[in-house]
């Protein structure tokens, strides 16, 4: 069957680093319309797209009517979602989309909060056995430092962030000891001692921070896609390097600890739809889950050149249409990503 007249929706978004991989996988599918938003209305993913509509913030009261609006416009049959501040927003609004005749490649609201409260993660993960670093949610300061001096006793590192957001924002390293800074040093995260951050930090915090030991093993990153009906996919990938927080390189690694873990987190949490899912391994060797982002990641596109094209089964999937997965996936392919010019 093919796909001619069926046009997708990515409501935000376009403007994020990986929204070009996303759109060049669904083109790979003929005929398929692609109509894309952001709150930048010269984002530059305005340019890969069929139509582009000038969006409100996602957290905002109008954002859903807006969405609802571009659909009948647009004649949208599906929406598929890639920030995390829409994801529960949509979800709560399944049933109004639905009865519009609009299909949401969304998890139920529930495992979306779970999955995107880190705080709430983490302990979710220890209930069902999944190894997490040691560590609390801390809701001020004073409890930031008390915390923060109990693992230093332990750690020689720490590592925080908030408990709701996504991508680099927010975070931070403390160090019990800190190399001073030379020329060679690269402007990414800098180890600061618990003294300096104490100095920094507000009485109390807008958002609670989950603060644990820092993990200096390798990281990874699961993409995961489970659907009612089908097997659940999961294939990782290892984050050799990464650029404000986002992997630009890497390979594909048959790890079944991490495949079964990850499919045990998604289905424990009742996901649906293409899940990430964030690994980073001790020193002992021992993979530890860091979070878990409910959505399609901008990287997921990498998997395409390994033989498989997750954003478009996801839309054949919603749409139930029959996807071919390959017969062989391309284990031990690296890949590296890159920036491209856009003009608007």
């Amino acid at each position: 069957m093919k796909a001619e007249g069926i046009s997708v929706l990515i409501p935000s978004g376009a403007g994020a680093p990986g929204f070009a991989g996303i759109a060049a996988c669904l083109r790979e599918e003929s005929g398929l319309r692609l109509i894309s938003g952001d709150v930048n209305e010269n984002a530059y993913g305005k340019s890969l797209s069929d139509a582009f509509y000038a969006m409100p913030p996602s957290n905002s009261s109008g954002y859903i009517n807006r969405v609802l609006e571009i659909c009948e416009l647009e004649k949208v049959q599906v929406v598929l979602p890639i920030t995390t501040a829409e994801l529960e927003s949509l979800s709560a609004h399944r049933d109004v989309f639905v009865k519009k005749g609009v299909l949401l490649i969304i998890s139920p609201e529930k495992g979306l909060k779970e999955a995107n409260d880190k705080g709430i993660l983490h302990t979710k993960a220890q209930e069902i056995g999944v190894a997490v670093p040691e560590g609390k949610v801390c809701e001020n300061r004073n409890e930031f430092e008390e915390v923060a001096k109990d693992l230093l006793s332990r750690h020689a590192r720490l590592f925080f962030k908030p408990v709701r957001g996504n991508g680099s924002r927010g975070i931070g390293l403390i160090g019990r000891d800190v190399e001073p800074i030379t020329a060679a040093h690269k402007p990414e995260l800098m180890p600061l001692r618990l003294s300096e951050w104490m100095l920094r930090l507000p009485e109390c915090f807008e958002v609670p921070l989950l603060l644990t030991e820092y993990l200096p093993g390798k990281e990874y990153s699961v993409d995961v896609f489970i659907w009612p009906g089908y097997d659940t996919l999961a294939i990782p990938r290892s984050r050799d390097k990464m650029v404000s927080g986002i992997s630009v390189s890497g390979t594909f690694e048959c790890n079944e600890i991490l495949i079964e873990a990850s499919k045990l987190l998604v289905t424990s949490l009742e996901l649906e739809g293409p899940i990430g899912v964030q690994w980073r391994y001790n020193a002992e060797g021992i993979p530890h889950l860091l979070e878990i982002n409910p959505r399609l990641q901008g990287t997921t596109s990498a998997l395409r050149h390994a033989g498989l094209n997750v954003p478009l089964m996801a839309v054949k999937r919603a749409l139930g249409r029959p996807v071919d997965l390959p017969e062989n996936f391309f284990w031990g392919r690296g890949f590296t990503r890159h920036w491209q010019d856009v003009f608007l």
